[in-house]
């Protein structure tokens, strides 16, 4: 899961700037990024293009994109990005409301038929 204060590094074998999240909204496609040891050159940078693993799903090391520094091995279990979606859309508890039993004090000798309708 992608979030403000992580630092990525280059996975291009020929380097590249170090940068560091600033600003990530869920869901968003794009990232607000600064380079990591001066905090200078802002800009936009595709989520897409940052990676929790060092390797490809094939187990090749990436050359594109940008990889989390200090990433560690993820345990098996839900993803954190799935886990994160799911708190964000997960079904609201709604209060649940007690009514009184009605009595017939409450109707002031009336019978039901003869109730006003709401």
């Amino acid at each position: 899961m992608i979030k403000p204060g992580q630092t990525y590094r280059s996975a291009d074998p020929r380097g590249g700037p170090r940068i560091r999240i600033e600003r990530y909204t869920i869901g968003h496609a794009h990232a607000w990024v600064v380079n990591a040891h001066d905090g200078k050159r802002a800009r936009w940078v595709l989520v897409r293009n940052l990676h929790a693993s060092p390797d490809t799903k094939t187990g090749v090391p990436r050359r594109t994109g940008y990889v989390l520094e200090g990433a560690a091995i993820p345990e098996p279990g839900v993803d954190p990005d799935v886990q994160a979606f799911l708190d964000l859309h997960a079904p609201r508890t709604v209060p649940t409301v007690t009514v009184a039993p009605l009595d017939a004090s409450s109707l002031h000798g009336r019978p039901i038929s003869n109730l006003p309708a709401l």
